[in-house]
Protein backbone atom coordinates (compact mmCIF):
# COMPACT_ATOMS: atom_id res chain seq x y z
CA UNK A 1 0.00 0.00 0.00
CA UNK A 2 1.39 3.16 -0.54
CA UNK A 3 2.03 6.06 1.71
CA UNK A 4 -0.38 8.15 0.07
CA UNK A 5 -3.06 5.25 0.81
CA UNK A 6 -2.39 5.33 3.76
CA UNK A 7 -2.13 9.21 4.25
CA UNK A 8 -5.40 9.51 2.98
CA UNK A 9 -7.48 6.51 5.24
CA UNK A 10 -5.32 8.02 8.13
CA UNK A 11 -7.20 11.19 6.78
CA UNK A 12 -10.76 9.43 6.65
CA UNK A 13 -10.14 8.17 9.67
CA UNK A 14 -9.43 11.28 11.36
CA UNK A 15 -12.15 13.09 10.38
CA UNK A 16 -14.78 10.25 10.52
CA UNK A 17 -13.45 10.53 14.43
CA UNK A 18 -14.18 14.05 14.75
CA UNK A 19 -17.07 14.07 13.20
CA UNK A 20 -18.54 11.80 16.21
CA UNK A 21 -18.72 8.38 14.03
CA UNK A 22 -18.39 5.31 16.05
CA UNK A 23 -17.02 1.80 15.41
CA UNK A 24 -20.39 0.77 14.74
CA UNK A 25 -20.67 3.55 12.07
CA UNK A 26 -17.63 2.56 10.15
CA UNK A 27 -18.50 -1.03 10.03
CA UNK A 28 -21.85 0.06 8.82
CA UNK A 29 -20.19 1.96 6.06
CA UNK A 30 -20.07 -0.38 2.61
CA UNK A 31 -19.32 -0.29 -1.35
CA UNK A 32 -18.92 3.06 -3.16
CA UNK A 33 -22.59 4.01 -3.93
CA UNK A 34 -22.92 5.72 -7.06
CA UNK A 35 -21.92 9.17 -7.31
CA UNK A 36 -24.82 11.90 -7.96
CA UNK A 37 -22.42 14.91 -8.77
CA UNK A 38 -23.28 17.18 -11.48
CA UNK A 39 -22.39 17.57 -14.77
CA UNK A 40 -18.50 18.66 -15.32
CA UNK A 41 -18.90 22.21 -16.63
CA UNK A 42 -21.92 23.22 -15.04
CA UNK A 43 -24.73 22.76 -12.43
CA UNK A 44 -27.04 20.01 -12.54
CA UNK A 45 -30.42 20.61 -13.48
CA UNK A 46 -32.69 21.92 -10.89
CA UNK A 47 -35.10 19.13 -9.10
CA UNK A 48 -38.80 18.83 -9.97
CA UNK A 49 -41.14 20.26 -7.26
CA UNK A 50 -41.80 17.87 -4.26
CA UNK A 51 -44.93 16.53 -4.28
CA UNK A 52 -46.69 14.54 -1.65
CA UNK A 53 -46.36 15.15 1.93
CA UNK A 54 -43.46 15.44 3.40
CA UNK A 55 -43.97 13.31 6.25
CA UNK A 56 -45.51 10.05 6.32
CA UNK A 57 -46.42 7.18 8.83
CA UNK A 58 -45.14 3.99 6.44
CA UNK A 59 -42.31 5.44 3.99
CA UNK A 60 -39.60 3.54 1.82
CA UNK A 61 -36.75 6.02 2.88
CA UNK A 62 -33.77 6.04 3.49
CA UNK A 63 -34.32 3.41 0.70
CA UNK A 64 -36.35 5.53 -1.97
CA UNK A 65 -34.88 9.26 -1.55
CA UNK A 66 -37.82 10.33 -3.15
CA UNK A 67 -39.90 9.14 -0.50
CA UNK A 68 -41.80 10.90 2.29
CA UNK A 69 -39.94 11.20 5.07
CA UNK A 70 -40.92 9.22 8.44
CA UNK A 71 -42.98 11.28 11.65
CA UNK A 72 -40.84 11.65 13.71
CA UNK A 73 -42.08 11.01 17.77
CA UNK A 74 -44.28 13.23 19.56
CA UNK A 75 -41.87 14.73 21.50
CA UNK A 76 -40.24 16.31 18.54
CA UNK A 77 -43.00 16.56 15.87
CA UNK A 78 -44.32 20.04 17.35
CA UNK A 79 -41.07 21.79 17.90
CA UNK A 80 -40.37 24.46 16.40
CA UNK A 81 -36.92 26.62 16.24
CA UNK A 82 -36.57 29.11 18.36
CA UNK A 83 -33.53 31.48 16.76
CA UNK A 84 -34.29 33.48 13.92
CA UNK A 85 -31.88 33.39 10.92
CA UNK A 86 -29.98 36.04 11.31
CA UNK A 87 -26.37 36.73 9.88
CA UNK A 88 -24.86 36.21 13.32
CA UNK A 89 -26.90 32.96 13.93
CA UNK A 90 -26.07 31.55 10.77
CA UNK A 91 -23.03 32.42 10.79
CA UNK A 92 -22.53 30.54 13.81
CA UNK A 93 -24.67 27.84 12.23
CA UNK A 94 -22.12 27.64 9.75
CA UNK A 95 -19.03 27.25 11.64
CA UNK A 96 -20.90 23.86 13.33
CA UNK A 97 -21.49 22.88 10.27
CA UNK A 98 -18.20 22.65 8.42
CA UNK A 99 -17.04 21.86 11.74
CA UNK A 100 -19.08 18.68 12.09
CA UNK A 101 -21.45 17.90 9.64
CA UNK A 102 -19.73 19.15 6.22
CA UNK A 103 -17.51 16.06 5.99
CA UNK A 104 -20.25 13.60 4.94
CA UNK A 105 -23.41 16.40 3.69
CA UNK A 106 -20.85 18.37 1.66
CA UNK A 107 -20.06 22.17 1.66
CA UNK A 108 -23.07 23.14 0.06
CA UNK A 109 -25.21 20.52 1.46
CA UNK A 110 -25.46 18.48 -1.76
CA UNK A 111 -24.64 15.29 0.69
CA UNK A 112 -21.34 14.79 -1.49
CA UNK A 113 -18.96 15.18 1.36
CA UNK A 114 -15.20 13.58 1.77
CA UNK A 115 -16.63 10.52 3.78
CA UNK A 116 -20.00 10.76 1.31
CA UNK A 117 -17.98 7.92 -0.95
CA UNK A 118 -18.27 5.39 1.90
CA UNK A 119 -21.64 5.80 3.29
CA UNK A 120 -24.63 3.83 2.40
CA UNK A 121 -27.36 5.03 2.51
CA UNK A 122 -25.37 8.33 1.17
CA UNK A 123 -25.52 10.96 3.91
CA UNK A 124 -28.67 13.67 2.56
CA UNK A 125 -28.61 16.06 0.13
CA UNK A 126 -30.35 18.90 1.72
CA UNK A 127 -30.64 21.16 -1.74
CA UNK A 128 -33.95 18.61 -3.02
CA UNK A 129 -37.62 20.20 -2.74
CA UNK A 130 -38.54 17.43 -0.58
CA UNK A 131 -36.37 19.38 2.51
CA UNK A 132 -37.41 22.63 2.19
CA UNK A 133 -41.20 20.77 3.60
CA UNK A 134 -39.64 19.16 6.26
CA UNK A 135 -40.94 20.75 10.12
CA UNK A 136 -38.40 21.62 12.36
CA UNK A 137 -39.15 19.01 15.20
CA UNK A 138 -38.12 16.27 12.20
CA UNK A 139 -34.38 18.27 11.51
CA UNK A 140 -34.01 18.55 15.60
CA UNK A 141 -35.24 14.46 15.68
CA UNK A 142 -32.63 13.73 13.06
CA UNK A 143 -30.12 16.18 13.99
CA UNK A 144 -30.14 14.78 17.76
CA UNK A 145 -31.13 10.62 17.24
CA UNK A 146 -29.41 10.48 13.74
CA UNK A 147 -29.02 7.07 12.28
CA UNK A 148 -29.73 5.12 15.41
CA UNK A 149 -33.35 5.15 15.31
CA UNK A 150 -35.47 3.41 12.84
CA UNK A 151 -36.04 3.40 9.88
CA UNK A 152 -32.34 4.93 9.73
CA UNK A 153 -30.81 2.00 11.40
CA UNK A 154 -32.54 -0.82 9.69
CA UNK A 155 -31.06 0.78 6.31
CA UNK A 156 -27.67 1.07 8.39
CA UNK A 157 -27.28 4.69 8.17
CA UNK A 158 -23.83 6.04 9.83
CA UNK A 159 -25.23 9.41 11.00
CA UNK A 160 -23.83 10.03 14.66
CA UNK A 161 -26.44 11.02 17.43
CA UNK A 162 -25.71 14.77 18.01
CA UNK A 163 -27.41 15.16 21.18
CA UNK A 164 -24.58 14.52 23.57
CA UNK A 165 -21.67 16.64 21.27
CA UNK A 166 -24.16 19.27 20.45
CA UNK A 167 -26.31 21.84 23.21
CA UNK A 168 -29.93 21.96 21.58
CA UNK A 169 -29.02 25.79 21.02
CA UNK A 170 -26.26 24.65 18.27
CA UNK A 171 -28.33 21.84 16.60
CA UNK A 172 -30.62 24.34 16.04
CA UNK A 173 -28.00 27.20 14.54
CA UNK A 174 -27.14 24.04 12.31
CA UNK A 175 -30.07 23.86 11.11
CA UNK A 176 -30.70 27.37 10.08
CA UNK A 177 -27.65 27.00 8.46
CA UNK A 178 -28.88 23.69 6.50
CA UNK A 179 -32.17 25.71 5.47
CA UNK A 180 -29.78 27.83 3.43
CA UNK A 181 -28.92 25.15 1.27
CA UNK A 182 -32.63 25.43 0.00
CA UNK A 183 -32.85 27.63 -3.40
CA UNK A 184 -34.52 30.26 -2.98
Amino acid sequence: MSSRMMVAGALLVGCLGLSGCTGRDILAMRKRPEATQPAPGGPAAPAPPFKGPALAATTDYPKDANAPRPLPPPEFASLKNPLQPTPDTLAKGKALYDANCAVCHGPTGLGNGTAAGVLKPPPANFTTPIHGQLPDGYWFWRLSKGGGVAPFSAAGSGMPPWESALSAEQRWLVILYEHTFQPK
